[in-house]
């Protein structure tokens, strides 16, 4: 509705909170909108939670002052959820002209949680073996879609197996056993974050059981006084404590007046021997809420003597001086900085309040310079070793190369061509068949030259058959005819051209040889490498 009169005044016509695109948040800025039409002169706009006013706001007009909008720059809390926000337009002339429109507030924010403890269990009152149960109450908008359960600060899973049942709203301990008491923690996570509960502590009620499982061994000298102290595990601590002895004489419950029990819930007896017969084993019982202690703490009492002398320990001599005096309550020593190759005495013993044993004297050397730096430098060692290793496997692939492309000059001595006499003249002899007494060196004429023979089918003996041993040495001529026997490769074939000649050259050495000096005479090796076993070569 519209109301003018002649002054040119109109009441506001429409008052609007404007929407917003984001929710809400419990401890976030928000800006809020709200909006007049209408009014003549513009309205003043103002805002109100229930019945406060709230002043952070600013108000604009639009060009044609038909339209007024305040902006609101507020921080909602916690408490400030579910009120009411209002937004009023006011006439500055008129009065009852007051528009306004309310937003009721849904604010978002983090879980907030509480963890409680069964309603039917008393939390003084938990022993092992009962069953315990929590509840997580969680208030959340929006609502919570994760519940994590933690135990001491670990996070707890689902383990119906171990007795662990975890949901989104409870948790239960079936069972529970002294190592579940602690504090527990329920945490609850939405949009706006995550909300954790403050700590509930749950006490297992348990008896008694020693701290120490093995069996002590208490040292007592006749008419002298010995502290014996009992110390268990237990919740709550001990209030009662008893203690027997154990001997040739049989079993004796101790007096209380020879024992006391300090804060800790510890137990220290005050025991005095009198005669051997005072010896033998103590044993300890505490007694708590849960009960008395199943297995007791068990001691063995005997005569306080000097120890025993040590073994392998450690305090360093060198020629009558003391260079090293080490105590510790272990037996075990380093000693450093004593030199390099000196010779050590180590005396060695123990001691307690009865007195020092004998000493244990142990000699020792030290290491020289030379094997420190040996034993450090190994490693450099083991490097070169490699690398030398690589540099000669190039070294032999490089010399096989070179054998393999460029000739060679063998010698061999004249009982190896002696040897090849009879098969010269076989000219039926075919180069495909074996021949058990060809030898590896054919001796050809002067003018025959270096040639490759990679045409020709017969396989060459290996690399090696052919030797040049000094003049005159009769172990080369054994052991080449020892060769001639074994040898099945097929030789070369000759032309009879430079069969006569081979001939004419085996006379004029078979006269060296006879004269005690051997002519050197150019000769064709044909051989075969290992490394290079397709091809043959031929060489003067």
């Amino acid at each position: 509705m519209q109301f003018m009169n002649n002054g040119g005044i109109v009441r506001p016509l429409l008052v609007e909170i404007l929407a917003r695109e984001q929710p809400l948040s419990v401890g976030q800025q928000a800006e809020i909108s709200c909006r007049a039409v209408g009014s003549r002169p513009p309205a003043v706009i103002s805002w109100w939670l229930d019945d406060k006013p709230l002043t952070s706001h600013t108000q604009k007009n639009s060009d044609d002052r038909n339209e007024t909008v305040s902006l609101l720059r507020w921080t909602p809390q916690m408490e400030h959820d579910g009120r009411i926000l209002t937004c009023k337009a006011t006439h500055v002339k008129l009065e009852h002209s007051t528009l306004e429109s309310t937003l009721s507030l849904n604010l978002h924010y983090v879980p907030i949680v509480a963890l409680e403890l069964g309603s039917k269990l008393n939390p003084n009152d938990i022993e092992e073996g009962d069953d315990v149960y929590f509840e997580c109450v969680v208030r959340a908008n929006p609502p919570a879609y994760k519940v994590v359960w933690e135990h001491n600060g670990q996070i707890m899973t689902h383990n119906q197996r171990a007795g662990v049942i975890a949901g989104s709203a409870h948790l239960a301990l079936q069972g529970v056993s002294r190592e579940q008491a602690g504090k527990y923690v329920c945490t609850a996570s939405n949009v706006e974050g995550d909300g954790k509960s403050p700590p509930v502590n749950l006490q297992v009620i348990y008896k008694p059981v020693c701290t120490s499982t093995v069996t002590a061994v208490v040292g007592a000298a006749i008419n002298e006084p010995a502290k014996v102290t009992c110390e268990v595990d237990a919740f709550p601590p001990p209030k009662n404590f008893q203690w027997t002895l154990n001997n040739s004489m049989g079993t004796v419950e101790l007096d209380a007046s020879k024992f006391t029990i300090d804060s800790a819930g510890r137990s220290i007896l005050t025991f005095l021997p009198s005669s051997e017969a005072d010896y033998g084993s103590l044993y300890c019982w505490a007694t708590n809420l849960a009960g008395k202690q199943i297995e007791p703490c068990k001691y063995s009492l005997l005569p306080a003597v000097r120890p025993d002398p040590p073994f392998n320990c450690s305090t360093a001599w060198e020629l009558g001086t003391l260079i090293a005096n080490v105590s510790t309550p272990h037996p075990v020593w380093k000693l450093r900085g004593l030199g390099s190759g000196k010779a050590l005495k180590l005396v060695f013993y123990a001691f307690n309040a009865r007195g020092r044993s004998d000493s244990t004297t142990l000699r020792v050397h030290t290491l020289s310079r030379l094997a420190l730096h040996t034993d450090a430098s190994w490693m450099l060692g083991i490097i070169a070793g490699i690398i030398g290793t690589l540099a000669a496997v190039v070294i032999i692939a490089l010399l096989a190369r070179r054998r393999h492309h460029g000739p060679r000059q063998y010698e061999a001595p004249m009982q190896t061509v002696k040897g090849y006499k009879t098969t010269i003249h076989n000219t039926n002899h075919s180069p495909m068949q074996p021949d058990d007494k060809n030898p590896d060196v054919v001796p050809l004429g002067k003018d025959f030259n270096c040639s490759r023979d990679i045409e020709r089918p017969p396989e060459p003996p290996p690399y090696g058959a052919v030797v040049s041993p000094p003049v005159g040495s009769s172990r080369s001529v054994h052991s080449l005819n020892q060769h001639e026997a074994r040898s099945t490769t097929p030789h070369t074939p000759n032309t009879p051209a430079s069969d006569a000649q081979s001939i004419g050259t085996l006379a004029d050495d078979r006269r060296s040889v006879t004269s005690g000096t051997l002519s050197r005479r150019r000769e064709v090796v044909t051989t075969r490498t290992p490394l290079l076993a397709n091809a043959r070569e031929s060489c003067v």
